[in-house]
Order: C-alpha cells, then sequence, then structure tokens
C-alpha cells in the first residue's frame, strides 16, 4: 500500500507541471485508475483491439510501434519513467490501434481508463484543464518539433537530442530500438556514437 501511495505521488507530481489538481480532483483520477507490473517484453496494446487505458509509466520503458505491410517494424515512439503513453488515435477513434505498445523493461505502470477520464473532463474543469494543457504542450509543440526535427536535422543531431531528452536510456535498451526510432540503422547508430565519442576525447585533451 505504501508503495502504491508513493507512485501516485509521483504521478501527481508530473500532473502539476500542467495542473495543480486539488485533493479531491485527484482522488477522482486515483478512483479511476489501477497500478500493474508488467514484464519485459508483455505487450499491452496490440493492433487487433481498441485502445482503452492511457499508461502513465512509474519505471520502466515502454515502445509504441506499427508494421508497415512489408512485415518491417517502425518504431513511434520510447517512453520512460514520468512519461504517459497510448495509442491515442485508437482511444478518441474507438477503432482497433494501429500501434503496438511493448514494455522493453519490467514496468510499474498506472493504468488510467480513458472513457473515465473522459467523464471526468466533462463535469470538472481541472480536468479540462489539464487536458488542454497537456495537449498543447506535448501534441502540438512537442511534436511539431519533433516533425520538424525530422525533416531538417542529420541523424548525429537528432541522436544528441534523443539521449538528452533520455538520460541513460540508450544504456537501458538495446541499440537497434534506438535507432530505428530514429529512422537510422544499428550500423550507422554504432557509426555516430563512435564519432561523438572521439570527439568528446579529443575536446578533453586539447
Amino acid at each position: 500500500m505504501k508503495k502504491n501511495e508513493e507512485y501516485f505521488k509521483q504521478l501527481r507530481e508530473v500532473c502539476n507541471q500542467y495542473h495543480k489538481f486539488s485533493d479531491e480532483a485527484f482522488e477522482a483520477l486515483i478512483n479511476i485508475s489501477f497500478i500493474k507490473e508488467v514484464k519485459k517484453g508483455e505487450i499491452l496494446q496490440d493492433t487487433y483491439s481498441k485502445a482503452k487505458y492511457i499508461y502513465f509509466i512509474c519505471k520502466g520503458i515502454l515502445r509504441t510501434f506499427y508494421l508497415g505491410e512489408n512485415g518491417q517494424i517502425y518504431t513511434k515512439n520510447l517512453f520512460c519513467e514520468n512519461y504517459f503513453s497510448a495509442s491515442k488515435v485508437s482511444l478518441l477513434t474507438k477503432e482497433d490501434s494501429y500501434l503496438n505498445i511493448e514494455a522493453l523493461e519490467d514496468s510499474c505502470l498506472i493504468y488510467i481508463d480513458f472513457e473515465k477520464y473522459r467523464n471526468l473532463i466533462d463535469c470538472n474543469v481541472e480536468f479540462k484543464d489539464f487536458y488542454i494543457n497537456y495537449l498543447e504542450k506535448n501534441w502540438v509543440i512537442v511534436k511539431e518539433k519533433n516533425e520538424i526535427s525530422l525533416i531538417l536535422d542529420d541523424a548525429s543531431t537528432r541522436y544528441l537530442n534523443f539521449i538528452t531528452n533520455n538520460p541513460n536510456i540508450e544504456k537501458r535498451i538495446p541499440q537497434h530500438h534506438i535507432a530505428n526510432h530514429l529512422g537510422i540503422t544499428p550500423t550507422q547508430l554504432s557509426r555516430i556514437r563512435k564519432k561523438l565519442k572521439s570527439t568528446y576525447v579529443n575536446d578533453k585533451l586539447n
């Protein structure tokens, strides 16, 4: 029970970045949520079912990916602690998800029932404010910056931005997941890392 309290406190601290819930409002959020531990390799969402939950990551790493017509895997996002992950289009349209969500580590997640959350938005302005603030930052500002970076930045810059925003993640998951997310091959990523390491060593010596 004490551990659960710590996880919900962790969730509240992240929520406070977008809107500071009153105790009553946050209790309502807890009431539509539950905590679950999942194993590495477990698929939380597949392309054959409708999404139901938003996942808040207390510990661990999740990957969202989809399969191309040729069977190739495309990693859309990698999320670690204190991030939310979900198949957003499926939640909003109530259609089968085109995304898969997989745990890349043994993870502890808070499952938030999206339909019940939408009901809270309809009857509580606090949840509406949180939702708008979160959407504006993550589904508009961050999304647009990422899309522009994908077009304008070279692979080295995209890699540096990724590890800056996700400290230590490269030590926790296989490099091919990062390469796939960045749209490059594992060989290209290895070359980028070697070049950056060499540059860092030379700078330290000079």
